[in-house]
């Protein structure tokens, strides 16, 4: 119980804090060694967030598909009260294993969670 109030006034702190400034008024860049403050790395975290999601994405899909023609597996392993490996349900089998994970990920992960990792980001360093 003591815990709880003890976020909850973490929480409320963070709030608090968001009131007392904007992201567009801080500068970007630090005056005197030219990086890029916290408020210039903002824009950039969606870009490296699509790239390394796309990345992940290209490399599973590679190496699912190599396995899949090279060892005629299926992508996840299941089990089946059918044969699968006979020519029809095998090609019905890979198509519903890759699309239900598709379905999956639109369904249930946010579009923007890049602001949802800065967020946390933020509540750390407080």
């Amino acid at each position: 119980m003591v815990c709880g109030r003890w976020r909850q006034k973490r929480i409320e702190r963070a709030m608090d804090l968001t009131d007392s400034f904007t992201w567009e008024d801080l500068p970007t860049r630090d005056a005197d060694t030219g990086h890029l403050t916290a408020a210039g790395w903002i824009p950039l975290i969606p870009k490296f967030a699509i790239r390394i999601a796309c990345s992940i994405l290209v490399f599973h899909c590679v190496q699912s598909t190599i396995r899949i023609v090279t060892n005629h597996e299926t992508l996840f392993n299941t089990w089946y009260p059918f044969d699968w490996t006979v020519s029809p349900f095998y090609e019905l089998v890979n198509i519903s294993q890759v699309a239900i994970p598709v379905r999956y990920k639109n369904k249930n992960f946010p579009r923007n969670g890049s602001y949802i990792i800065l967020s946390l980001t933020v509540l750390v360093k407080l």
